[in-house]
């Protein structure tokens, strides 16, 4: 994955895919860096590129136009961006016709993934921690955008979204991109014996592997690394699927982080679609 400093929007980072190559495709994971929050007093724990809709004390007008900022970067209108309000969960919202046709559509419904096979719209999650996945099938022109924390990791939400790919728009997995995202990495991902435990009834000893356990009092979870895990066992090819390997919360200059900074933050954004 690399770093993009875009020479036409001085200030403005993002991290592309770089297993998506086609210039058909835009699948990018914003930064902090680039934006218009944070200028006014008090408010520089927004700086600067903030996608998080109905932050608090926060003006939206700011928000707005970073949207307008990342959406004219890539070829689009912040008219073309689809978002949804994440509650944590495993559903995922197929965009059709109907519901491409309504603009603006930041917020489609509850749910923490989107598909599509239409062009011309850009999906999106939010994103300060947990792990944002973009997915892309060259082959029938199809495309997905996932936010999973660490309940929508449980439940495998990565995996339903390439389910709905292949029921929805005839994906074969092993076609599929994917591009794992800047997360809370497992040295900073601390986490209660209760979280491990809700893991390993589901999955068993196997899942060990991607939990510290021996540092300190309580385990430490690579949900980056389990996500990866669950996108290879739905069929998406290892070699297919690009990651960051970043850490948000070891990064305050790059990335917003719930964890480091709790409400007292703005939000990054993934966002990935065909032109």
């Amino acid at each position: 994955m690399t770093l993009a400093n875009d020479k036409i929007f001085h200030g403005l980072q993002y991290l592309t895919a770089d297993n998506i190559h086609s210039p058909e495709v835009c699948a990018i994971f914003t930064t902090r860096n680039g934006g218009v929050s944070g200028l006014t007093p008090g408010t520089g724990h927004f700086r600067s590129m903030n996608l998080k809709i109905n932050s608090k004390r926060e003006d939206e007008s700011n928000v707005a136009q970073n949207f307008r900022i990342m959406a004219l970067s890539q070829g689009f209108s912040a008219d073309d961006v689809v978002g949804l309000w994440q509650k944590h969960t495993d559903k995922v919202i197929a965009v059709d016709d109907a519901l491409a046709e309504t603009r603006p559509h930041y917020k489609l419904g509850e749910a923490d993934a989107l598909v599509t096979n239409i062009k011309g719209v850009l999906l999106s999650v939010s994103i300060a921690d947990c792990v944002p996945i973009l997915l892309y099938d060259e082959v029938n022109g199809a495309i997905g955008a996932v936010h999973a924390g660490w309940r929508g990791t449980l439940a495998q939400i990565g995996t339903k979204a390439v389910q709905h790919m292949s029921k929805l728009y005839g994906s074969n997995p092993a076609d599929i991109k994917a591009a794992i995202g800047a997360a809370i990495g497992v040295c900073c991902y601390e986490v209660g014996v209760d979280f491990y435990e809700q893991f390993r009834s589901v999955y068993g000893v196997a899942i060990d592997r991607f939990f510290i356990l021996n540092r300190g009092t309580k385990p430490y979870c690579n949900l980056t690394a389990m996500n990866k895990s669950f996108l290879v066992d739905a069929g998406v090819p290892a070699q297919s699927i690009d990651m960051a390997g970043l850490c948000t919360m070891c990064n305050p200059g790059l990335f917003y982080s719930h964890r480091r900074s709790g409400d007292m933050r703005g939000a990054m954004a993934a966002f990935i679609g065909m032109k």
